[in-house]
């Protein structure tokens, strides 16, 4: 998808928060969740060279913000979906039990609110993640989670990227 030239993410996570409002799954456990979530999304594509998803989807993105080519051990190919984590605190990269899957890469990001910015920290297989134990941090949900100074290195991810 396209991206415009300067996407007003500030509006966009406005959109997202009152289009999810009334969803049952909608937890913003964090101020400006939405916002957060979007520079996330915004720091993966840049570094990817890809692009922001801004379409407004009243289910969510199913847990894909970027599709990607990826080297596997073997040598193989394979489409795989990339899903970004950000938070003010990163100190975990954690999924919600139940929607981590095992074939998505998940990239951890470490939120600014001064001036609003995404860092990416590292990344790990969902299949990883799926064999920890959940652990409720504190907001009535269980993740799946690492400690983000057990996560892969960013070079890795690059040098596995295969450019179609």
């Amino acid at each position: 998808m396209s991206e415009p030239n300067h996407i007003d993410l500030d509006a966009v996570a406005r959109a997202r928060h009152a289009l999810h409002a009334d969803h049952p799954t909608h937890r913003p456990l964090a101020k400006n969740h939405d916002l957060v979530g979007l520079h996330g999304e915004k720091a993966l594509a840049d570094f990817f060279g890809g692009s922001v998803d801004i379409t407004m989807r009243p289910g969510g993105d199913a847990g894909v913000d970027l599709w990607a080519n990826f080297r596997r051990r073997d040598g193989t190919v394979d489409r795989f979906r990339i899903d970004a984590k950000c938070a003010r605190k990163p100190y975990n990269l954690i999924v919600e039990r139940g929607k981590c899957q095992a074939e998505t890469i998940y990239v951890l990001a470490r939120f600014e609110d001064d001036p609003p910015r995404a860092t990416l920290l590292g990344w790990e297989w969902g299949e990883t993640l799926l064999r920890t134990k959940p652990r409720d941090f504190g907001y009535g949900v269980l993740n799946h989670h690492l400690p983000a100074a057990k996560l892969r290195g960013l070079q890795e991810l690059l040098s596995r990227m295969v450019v179609s």
